[in-house]
């Protein structure tokens, strides 16, 4: 039995990966700057809207300190007891953060329903200027982490994060604006509590990736059944069994399969033919596959075998 693994991810992968960690490195300094001004602001003018922004942007804080550990942790070199590296904790970062968020906006429904039973009147004129300022750091930081949030799961959950408090901060620049010639102070509670919901469906969305990854769920951009077949129309390849498919992290896939092969054929040709499918059609980086020819025996199946 022969088995073949591919090498470790291309360069240009890791390049990217790399820039994608300098920019979330800055938008991560920039976040924190602004959470300092918006807690400040909150407290100063009163307003549950802008500490509600000011508690999404420490999740936001958070989220972008996780993401930059998990990406610290994923360069380091693999280990006699952890072989495949540290990549993964990419996907648990992602993992916690989506639970960050989530407590953050159960706990800011909660606060702006009290805040609706007995409004407080609010300096809008400090809450305009802070949320603006919010504003801003909340652009610079989406254009920072946008580029490479389609290939990091981890990056993406971060990526969320700061568009959706970019869009608390428009929220509270017109509400501010709006208690400014009405006096309606219950408004601010009622933002609270919007932008509380804008966060909840985000956050369960970058659970459910995260738990699918973690749980070692095939990557929903390969296609089993069409790669099952193209594997089967390869010269010699009788059949296929025991398929698996996972992703380590965003963008690395891996999978291992028995396949078995004609004797008259040599391993090696089918071995490079089926390497050369998993790379190209499902973007692969790491494949163990075992040949199996004539009286070699195939391991048993059993039901977690595909």
């Amino acid at each position: 039995m022969s088995r073949a693994a591919a090498a470790t991810p291309r360069d240009p992968e890791l390049a990217g990966r790399a820039g994608r960690k300098v920019r979330l490195r800055l938008a991560l300094l920039l976040t924190a700057g602004v959470l300092i001004v918006e807690v400040a602001g909150g407290l100063l003018s009163h307003s549950l809207a802008l500490l509600a922004d000011a508690a999404h942007m420490f999740t936001d804080v958070a989220a972008l300190l996780l993401a930059y550990a998990g990406m610290t942790l994923g360069e380091r070199a693999p280990t006699r007891r952890h072989t495949f590296g540290f990549v993964r904790a990419e996907v648990l970062a992602a993992f916690v953060n989506a639970q960050i968020l989530l407590v953050a906006s159960l706990g800011i429904l909660w606060e702006s329903w009290s805040r609706f039973r007995a409004p407080a009147p609010i300096q809008t004129r400090l809450m305009l200027g802070v949320a603006a300022v919010g504003l801003v750091a909340n652009a610079a930081s989406i254009r920072l982490l946008r580029a490479g949030r389609e290939k990091d799961l981890n990056l993406k959950a971060a990526y969320v994060e700061v568009l959706t408090d970019a869009l608390a901060s428009v929220a509270v620049l017109i509400g501010a604006l709006v208690m400014a010639r009405t006096g309606w102070y219950g408004l601010d509670s009622l933002l609270s509590g919007a932008i509380a919901l804008m966060i909840l469906p985000r956050g369960f969305g970058i659970l459910r990736e995260a738990a699918h990854i973690l749980l070692e769920g095939a990557p929903a951009d390969v296609d089993l059944s069409s790669l099952r077949n193209e594997i089967l129309s390869v010269p010699g390849v009788e059949a296929i069994h025991d398929l698996h498919f996972w992703t380590l992290a965003s963008g690395l896939h891996s999978a291992s399969l028995h396949i078995c092969a004609e004797a008259s054929r040599p391993r090696d040709d089918v071995l490079a033919r089926v390497q050369g499918i998993l790379r190209d059609r499902a973007g692969v980086d790491h494949a163990t596959i075992q040949v199996e020819q004539g009286e070699e025996s195939p391991c048993a199946s059993t039901p977690s075998h595909a």
